[in-house]
């Protein structure tokens, strides 16, 4: 008998309500069902087994990668998809799979975890979870469980695949607080066990401090978790002083935020990097020097970033900005016009990207100039175009 090409790996505790249209999403692949329960009191287990999954039944030990590798050991298919009851894939992020997996199995996918927050915004994440079924392979961290490292120790490359998963776990701000805490007492007790590991571990706890409203507490451990990156885990590093910027101005702590800020525009640079250095030269009266990062966050795409973000709150924040700067220098006419048009894109249903807004702007701009019919207004259209290139 030829072995599955994929096999879906889940694990649940108490998710009867959820649990259904998840599995509901998945039953087109067609693939081997597994779930790890962690001892749920509701109708999950049930509703896993009339689905058609093998259900494994095991004691909640607070660490989340051990629940799930014991769903990838009993796999048998050539490729894993992890996913959790609270998220569903759409038909076309389902063609995209059957696509994927015929392929040979010698590499691993991120997907995009799209998030619904409540007040209906989508926050994208890319993660690994799609994978071959390897005996090297396995999650790690009790907590904000990874397969990267398992990967690059087993030589296998990672892709960016453009496939949704639609995340539903933030929807409800009510449950938030109670995973945070328990998300946190599990990193705490991992970082006692071992306070030299896995400096990912910090990142986490400063964030746990983070949605607590804890500013200083998150600033602390975000600076102790750029102090453990050192040099090997760069990309870390920089999501914590991202991360500790925007820390430092909640507590108005001006020096520190500068100099967690980047000094010059480059192409991956991250919005909020560039939108906290264009409010700081405000801040300091440098208002041409801000234009051009408020100009860089307007044309920012929408995509994955770490850390993630949302990324239209950034962009008007930008228009704001770039308001003040033309008022600044004498353009309330100029100033009047990128708040209207700031006000006519947030009060879109379909909100905005970044390639349309950087256009409409350098339009704006543009005709700004044009109306005015004076040459001292051409480095107004002339400076705009250049977030069209960065778009």
């Amino acid at each position: 008998m030829s072995l599955p090409r994929l096999s879906i790996c889940l694990i649940t505790r108490d998710e009867a309500a959820r649990l259904p249209g998840c599995l509901a999403s998945l039953a087109p692949l067609n693939a081997e069902l597994i779930v790890v329960d962690t001892g749920s009191t509701d109708d999950t287990v049930a509703l896993a087994r009339d689905a058609g999954a093998e259900v494994i039944e095991t004691t909640w030990t607070n660490d989340f990668s051990a629940a799930r590798n014991l769903g990838i050991a009993r796999a048998t298919g050539t490729w894993i998809l992890a996913i959790d009851a609270d998220e569903q894939l759409t038909l076309d992020a389902v063609t995209a799979l059957n696509r994927l997996t015929r392929q040979p199995a010698n590499r691993a996918h991120e997907l995009i975890q799209r998030s619904r927050l409540p007040n209906g915004e989508e926050l994208d994440v890319a993660i690994v979870r799609l994978f071959p079924r390897h005996p090297q392979v396995r999650f790690e961290r009790p907590i904000h469980e990874q397969v990267n490292t398992s990967l690059e120790r087993a030589h296998l490359p990672i892709e960016r695949a453009k496939i949704v998963i639609n995340h539903f776990g933030y929807a409800d701000p009510a449950s938030m607080p109670t995973k945070s805490k328990r998300n946190r007492r599990i990193i705490v007790a991992a970082l006692a066990a071992d306070p030299e590991g896995d400096p990912h571990l910090r990142y986490f706890l400063a964030a746990s401090y983070l949605d607590g409203d804890d500013y200083a507490g998150a600033a602390r451990e975000y600076e102790r978790c750029i102090a453990e990156c050192a040099s090997e885990r760069p990309r870390l590093a920089d999501a914590a002083r991202v991360q500790a910027a925007l820390c430092y101005q909640k507590i108005a702590d001006h020096d520190a935020m500068a100099s967690h800020l980047p000094t010059e525009i480059t192409l991956f640079l991250h919005p909020t990097a560039a939108l906290l250095r264009g409010e700081t030269l405000m801040a300091d009266g440098q208002s041409e020097e801000a234009r051009g990062w408020f100009e860089f966050v307007l044309a920012a795409d929408d995509r994955a970033y770490v850390p993630p973000v949302v990324v239209n709150p950034l962009r008007l924040r930008a228009l704001n900005g770039l308001a003040d700067v033309w008022a600044h220098q004498g353009r309330k006419d100029v100033a009047i016009r990128i708040l209207q048009l700031g006000v006519s894109l947030s009060e879109s249903p379909q909100g905005f990207a970044g390639a349309p807004l950087a256009e409409r702007y350098r339009s704006l701009c543009a005709a700004v100039s044009r109306l005015a019919g004076q040459r001292q207004n051409m480095p107004l259209e002339s400076h705009a175009s250049r977030i069209v290139q960065v778009a």
